[in-house]
């Protein structure tokens, strides 16, 4: 915010950080989840990959990741730029 960006860009670039950083792990977790669905199903009882399940466990993540991601957005874009860069 001290070079000239408003707090509209400083929740952008959180959630969109928070975005690439959950999407990789959900990313990777669903092709972990693919690669060991033989694994997977000796543990769970029928099937590894229900829908309802992967799309919840998804839904779950994502809202987690949301709500973590709030706070600090929100600080971020009320901080004052003076103070920041006193501190800095």
């Amino acid at each position: 915010m001290a070079l000239g960006a408003g707090p509209t860009h400083v929740l952008r670039l959180v959630f969109a950080s928070t975005a690439i950083s959950v999407g990789g792990g959900l990313l990777a977790g669903l092709v972990l989840s693919l690669a060991l669905k033989g694994v997977l199903s000796r543990w769970a009882q029928g099937s590894s990959m229900d829908a309802a399940v992967v799309l919840a466990v998804v839904a779950i993540l994502m809202a987690a990741a949301t709500v973590a991601c709030v706070l600090p957005a929100y600080r971020a874009s009320s901080i004052d730029p003076v103070t920041a860069l006193r501190y800095e």
